[in-house]
């Protein structure tokens, strides 16, 4: 499958100020070197004319700056502007320093005096005199003010300490690395934030304009209510007939509930509710879907049977049964081999959809070209090559079922948008066709891989995570819960007893090997437990009796006796340090003495590493 690996665009990080101050954030940007891009002007600002052009070059998504800068800067500018505030902290500490050298401390504070001047003054008997500015002009003529008092040192930003400096005299910087540090984490969420607002934005947009399923929106106060047009043809309503909407939008709850059921002009439906931040304040969409009644049984299975003995994995089926009754997303996370198919199956089986089909699908396994074809199907003569009479998507196989997209993780990005589309409007058109068509259905998604870091890396769409992530069911791994290798093994070997006709019984076999199986880690899960087993009953046909079975074992799975099993914990947090290793080498370019002191190694430790790695 073609992969497309998009890297999310850096922030653009602008940042205004004197020299002192240019020279401290200079010292803490290379830690945010992977989340922004940064340019520094070394001014102090007197007017929008003066920055403008680095302003149009840079095209910067937020501004930094300190004391009068930005003020100034936050009131002429329509782009936002963070602020490096100094803390008490960072008052104390540049106070200490100019006490070393000097009894007499003038503070040439920015906007507002600070309440810890009289307390310090006691603590380190010194003479602090304390003066307020506002502007760089104020800030110049306090200076001069003061200068000739003898034997004094400044305390101040950066614009009293280059003064202070250019007349010889000490000066310690108000801010420290530390503020610097939170200023950059401040300005990297203020833009997100921004991002998530302008996306939430856009979102409600489309649903309004495009969505074929029924939507409202309200405030958090239920005073603005807004329908689209799916929503006032088939709810029947509007805003001067919208009574049966107040138990949701009215809701006096903290917590809304996020998926229900309601009665709308006499109609049931099924109510799925997301909240975005759109212009700093939540917005509530509301999407519906008419209701199904509910088959008064359900169907048996043994095919698919779980079979467990764990409370972790009661609490699963417990979430299980939770999370089927409505028809929202649920996502489910576990390792390979943990048995989220199984899940899901349990899921369909015990939803309003079980007497639809479970259709599955391994989103690895189909490339780019064909996703479309496969998940909406074509019709007679779409594209050349096309099946004759055209073919049913997986979506219409799957209509009043079960949709399962296993491996979700691996989707490309452009696949991804497809599949968004999809799930938001609840509906879709067949290549070559120009009809669009409604779905009923549960979509159901697993991964092995953490999805959020994926979204983080620009691997995976965040809105596409948003509406997946509903309901959230984690498998734990087969060695967090060894309780249930015995009923498990009992039910594979059961099976593989009839399917080779095996001689021995399911306790003859277990009695000789459930201590070992119990005490191995299984990094594969149950499907390296359901293979192994399969291997000992296959193995056991040319056994005369049991007194062979270890031997048998051992040299089908000498994995098993080894006295170190495999920790797949350590061996992740191993190839995580190794990758860093990588990545340090590349940053420093290959300085080692520069990268055991950002790693916090010791040299002989990163020789070690990079000797396992090749590298040197």
């Amino acid at each position: 499958m073609n992969k497309v690996n998009v890297k999310p665009q850096a922030i653009r990080i602008l940042i205004f100020g004197h020299k002192e101050f240019s020279q401290l954030m200079t010292s803490v940007l290379p830690e945010f070197a992977e989340k922004a891009k940064f340019k520094l002007f070394d001014a102090i600002v007197g007017s929008v004319s003066e920055i403008d052009e680095h302003i149009r070059s840079f095209l910067p998504d937020v501004i930094v700056s300190a004391g009068s800068n930005a003020a100034y800067l936050k009131s002429a500018l329509d782009l936002p502007v963070v602020s490096l505030d100094c803390s008490v902290t960072d008052i104390i500490s540049a106070v200490q320093r100019a006490a070393q050298v000097s009894r007499n401390i003038v503070l040439i504070n920015f906007a507002e005096a600070s309440p810890v001047v009289p307390i310090l003054e006691a603590a380190l008997n010194v003479t602090i005199q304390e003066e307020i500015y506002t502007t760089p002009e104020q800030a110049r003529e306090l200076f001069q003010l003061t200068r000739q008092q003898p034997n004094i040192a400044y305390v101040g930003a950066s614009l009293v300490c280059g003064l202070a400096t250019q007349h010889g005299l000490p000066s310690f910087l108000l801010y420290s690395a530390e503020s610097c540090r939170k200023t950059i984490v401040s300005a990297i969420q203020v833009v997100n934030q921004q991002i998530v607002s302008n996306q939430g934005a856009a979102l409600t947009n489309w649903l309004l304009k495009q969505s074929k399923t029924p939507i409202f929106m309200t405030d958090k106060e239920g005073q603005s209510i807004i329908f689209n047009q799916a929503a006032r043809q088939e709810l029947g309503v509007d805003n001067n007939n919208c009574s049966d909407l107040e138990s949701l939008i009215y809701s006096e709850e903290i917590m809304r509930p996020t998926d229900g059921e309601c009665c709308i002009q006499g109609v049931d439906w099924w109510f799925h509710q997301d909240c975005v931040i759109t212009q700093g304040k939540p917005l509530y969409i509301y999407q519906l879907y008419r209701k199904k009644p509910k088959p008064e049984k359900v169907k048996p299975t043994s095919r698919h049977q779980l079979v467990f003995e764990s409370s972790a994995i009661k609490k699963v089926m417990q979430q299980v049964r939770a999370f089927s009754s409505s028809p929202s997303n649920v996502l489910i996370y576990g390792e390979s081999g943990t048995g989220k198919e199984l899940i899901a199956r349990a899921v369909h089986e015990t939803s309003p959809f079980s007497e639809g089909n479970f259709v599955a699908l391994n989103c690895s396994s189909i490339p780019t070209e064909l996703f479309e074809g496969e998940l909406f199907g074509h019709r007679d003569g779409a594209f050349t090559g096309a099946k004759r009479g055209g073919r049913k998507g997986l979506i219409e196989e799957a209509q009043d079922g079960v949709l399962f997209l296993d491996e979700i993780s691996e989707l490309a990005l452009d696949q991804q948008s497809k599949l968004l589309r999809f799930l938001q409007e609840r509906h879709y058109r067949p290549i070559g066709s120009n009809v669009e068509k409604p779905a009923y259905l549960k979509v159901i998604t697993a991964s092995n891989k953490e999805l959020k870091q994926l979204v983080v890396e620009g691997k995976f769409r965040a809105d596409l995570f948003f509406r997946i992530n509903v309901f959230n069911i984690h498998i734990p791994p087969l060695r967090e819960r060894p309780e249930d290798i015995s009923s498990i093994a009992i039910q594979k070997i059961s099976r593989f007893i009839t399917s080779y006709q095996s001689q021995f019984s399911v306790t003859e076999i277990l009695s000789e090997t459930l201590e070992i199986l119990v005490s191995y880690s299984w990094p594969g899960n149950v499907r390296e437990l359901e293979n192994v087993l399969e291997r000992v009953v296959a193995s056991m046909q040319m056994a005369d009796d049991l007194t062979k079975i270890k031997e048998i074992l051992r040299d089908i799975s000498p994995e098993l006796f080894l006295k170190t099993t495999f920790d797949i914990e350590q061996t992740l947090v191993r190839t995580k340090e190794l990758e860093l290793v990588v990545d340090a080498m590349h940053k420093f370019n290959g300085d080692k003495q520069q990268v055991a002191h950002y790693l916090g190694l010791s040299q002989t430790t990163l020789w070690r590493r990079l000797k396992h790695i090749n590298l040197k």
